[in-house]
């Protein structure tokens, strides 16, 4: 039994040295890209203080006053100061440029405020009460991560055609994973065993390296800002001073006309990486008459309207391909103007209700 125990605390030390190195790593990794944006900068600030709290753990494993009351109570009050830092992390992912840097000054002053605090009154109040605020800055995340997901993919499906390394499902999994497994560790503290402590450890070591993988992957859409939007719609009715119905069905029309013929003819759809500025660039117009059209007269989004005609290309495809020697599914995806196979895949489903592969399989069954 006591062998069991020492070879079980043995893999705990293991697997805190083995998480040390893991963030040691990703800092030099990402030091790379903390100058592709601002989300990127946060994260690579974000690893370098939790590799920094790892690395503070392991030296005082070894120190002769590792079991100091006081000293866990001030350091678990500074290790605090990260969730302010992972939360703009999560934010920033969801809803480019929020939080402000003044906004994450505030967070980060307000949560640092416990540390001088506690130095001046020692007590276990204060590290209640920085851990609260933890809490509740961890809550709020949570929330306005989900809200602002909504908001973002409801601005994807509006403007772009694709969703691959652009959609933020990552972002809202990883954030609730996290923040669950981070709840649940600090309130069973107490009952702490080693292999707890392990498993915790290579949980956090499988759980930032989908983070990790995925934020590099990752590229932040500019969402357009409201006082923007407001400027663009103001600008188009000092163009635009008529708008009575006639005029409307008038400017609707033109717009049928040439929207029709630049997907048909043109075949603009092919452009996997396709938008709604680039559409309207093409047909003579702007984004928000464009997005207007397709939203108020057509019912549809702009990323249902492309991927309809791409899905319907895809079908031609598939009908005349032969029966020997056919192409592979990922082709006909290129072919058709997709990104990825999965997406391809996806919306093949979504549209007809079949694979792609049956699809073929009913395809040749007709021909024959």
């Amino acid at each position: 039994m006591e062998q069991q125990l020492l070879t079980v605390e043995a893999f705990a030390h293991y697997m805190r040295g083995a998480i040390t190195i893991f963030f040691v790593f990703w800092c030099f990794k990402l030091y790379t890209y903390r100058r592709r944006n601002r989300m990127m900068r946060l994260l690579f600030y974000t690893t370098i203080f939790i590799a920094f709290s790892y690395i503070k753990d392991s030296v005082f494993l070894f120190a002769q006053w590792k079991n100091s009351f006081w000293l866990d109570d001030f350091v678990n009050t500074v290790d605090l100061l990260f969730i302010p830092l992972v939360c703009a992390f999560f934010i920033e992912a969801t809803n480019p440029g929020y939080p402000t840097r003044r906004q994450l000054a505030a967070l980060l002053s307000m949560q640092a405020l416990f540390i001088p605090l506690f130095l001046i009154f020692p007590d276990e109040i204060v590290v209640f009460c920085a851990f609260s605020v933890a809490c509740v800055i961890a809550l709020s995340t949570i929330f306005l991560v989900v809200a602002f997901s909504v908001k973002y993919r409801r601005y994807i499906k509006l403007n772009y055609s694709y969703r691959d390394n652009i959609d933020v499902a990552w972002v809202e999994l990883s954030c609730v994973a996290f923040f669950v497994s981070l709840f649940v560790y600090y309130f069973a503290f107490d009952y702490t065993t080693w292999l707890s402590e392990a498993l915790y450890n290579v949980f956090s070591i499988a759980l930032w390296t989908f983070l990790f993988l995925f934020s590099t992957r990752h590229r932040v859409v500019k969402m357009l800002k409201p006082e923007d939007n407001d400027e663009e719609q103001a600008a188009e009715k000092i163009e635009d001073p008529k708008s009575d119905n006639e005029e409307v069905m008038s400017h609707n029309y033109i717009l049928a006309v040439r929207l029709e013929q630049k997907m048909s003819q043109d075949k603009l759809y092919l452009n996997p990486k396709l938008t709604s500025v680039d559409v309207a660039t093409a047909i003579g117009t702007n984004k928000t008459y464009l997005s207007d059209y397709l939203n108020n007269t057509l019912n549809t989004s702009f990323f249902d309207y492309i991927n309809t005609f791409r899905i319907n290309e895809a079908c031609r495809i598939i009908e005349m391909m032969p029966e020997q020697g056919r192409e592979s599914m990922s082709v006909v995806a290129q072919k058709s103007g997709f990104n990825s196979l999965s997406s391809f895949h996806r919306y093949f489903v979504k549209l007809k209700g079949i694979s792609p592969k049956s699809y073929y399989v009913n395809s040749l069954m007709k021909k024959n």
